[in-house]
């Protein structure tokens, strides 16, 4: 089996890493400076492994938040779902990043055709995305999973329609699938 550095996946993560930066900078009103990621080499790598932490940021009041982010192929935009790993192997159950998972929030989208821009983005909140679905089994969940692509992994995909407005924590709010502009930000509180 090939690196994870050579998958399309991880290729894609790696082109789209500064229009994440970009959200990330609007959003929580940072420069890229406050910007930390956790690579394979970093001995703090363990917490994206362990925990699915991708990111920390620091905000302009010297707070932390933790996050994980992943970002779409625009081949797949018809569907507008969240996709979250469900197990790493399919064959033998191992638990992927749906059952560790430790961020604050997640950052979720899809690439426009370029695959370097957003056409549509989503921070959900995951304490409440995981405990709105405490109550379903394993099992359950299990039976909604799809396979990945080209891996052993499966992915629990929630439609954006379906995920509840209030775990919704910021979003693009693009004029049209083919055209995103940051400015279109759009903030939903949580109280």
């Amino acid at each position: 089996m090939g690196r994870f550095e050579d998958t399309p996946e991880a290729i894609q993560s790696a082109n789209m890493r500064p229009a994440c930066d970009r959200v990330y900078c609007q959003v929580f009103g940072i420069g890229i400076e406050s910007i930390q990621r956790y690579e394979k080499g970093d001995e703090r790598f363990i917490l994206d492994k362990e925990f699915a932490i991708d990111v920390r940021i620091t905000l302009p009041n010297g707070t932390t938040v933790t996050g994980q982010e992943k970002t779409l192929s625009n081949e797949f935009y018809k569907y507008r779902t969240f996709t979250m790993e469900f197990y790493q192997n399919r064959f033998t159950k191992e638990h992927g990043e749906f059952f560790n998972i430790a961020s604050q929030f997640y950052l979720t989208g899809y690439s426009d055709e370029s695959g370097t821009e957003f056409v549509e983005w989503k921070i959900i909140d995951v304490f409440r995305l995981i405990t709105w679905l405490k109550d379903k089994s394993e099992e359950c969940l299990s039976k909604h999973t799809k396979p990945s692509g080209g891996s052993r992994a499966t992915f629990l995909p929630i439609k954006y329609r379906d995920i509840p407005q209030g775990f919704i924590l910021y979003h693009s709010q693009p004029k049209n699938p083919n055209a995103f502009s940051i400015d279109t930000l759009q903030h939903r509180s949580l109280v």
